[in-house]
């Protein structure tokens, strides 16, 4: 082997471990700080470029949510009460706020917001949610649109029901939106 391979071949071995020895004590520290301390979420949640997509969908009128079987997901147009591709689907309805929070509940919101997604959703202020107010909040998580304390309030919502990692993935967003549609079917059937 010449010289400056063997010179190279060093270099690169003490920067591997150099970089070992710093991700071990990383993560030991993590450990001796308490990494069984359950997990905060991050201030500023993003959603993944599949949750965006389905955020996208929202904005088109379109509810994705999860099929009740084998979690495939499917789809709801605004206002037609049918699938995409002309399947049957819930007819799209409305929540009370009363439900809607019960709902809140159960991915972990607090009083407070609560309070603050409720009203952030039901943007006529009658009592209810409807499935167009519920696919316009869900659109205005979008990063294409400017972020708002609202839409950062359900995106850390959707994050705490899912791996609280600060990025909203396809299936934590497809958790939300199937919740609702649930909502809206239980609503329906009464």
């Amino acid at each position: 082997m010449s010289p400056l391979i063997s010179g190279l071949a060093s270099v690169a071995s003490m920067l591997f471990n150099a970089a070992s020895g710093a991700s071990s004590k990383a993560a030991v520290a993590r450990r001796s700080s308490g990494d069984d301390a359950p997990a905060q979420p991050s201030a500023v949640v993003t959603l993944s470029p599949q949750a965006e997509a389905l955020a996208g969908f929202a904005g088109k009128g379109i509810l994705v949510s999860q099929g009740k079987l084998d979690g495939a997901l499917g789809a709801i147009q605004r206002g037609t009460g049918q699938g995409v591709g002309g399947g049957s689907a819930t007819t799209a309805g409305s929540v009370s706020t009363q439900d809607f929070q019960e709902l809140l509940t159960r991915f972990g919101a607090d009083d407070a917001q609560k309070q603050q997604i409720t009203a952030g959703f039901d943007t006529n202020n009658d009592g209810s949610i409807s499935h167009d107010e519920f696919l316009k909040g869900l659109a205005s998580t979008s990063a294409k649109k400017p972020g708002t304390d609202f839409s950062q309030a359900v995106l850390q919502l959707m994050d705490r029901g899912g791996n609280q990692d600060g990025v909203v993935h396809q299936n934590e967003f497809a958790a939300f939106t199937t919740a609702f549609a649930h909502a809206e079917k239980r609503v329906g059937t009464v």
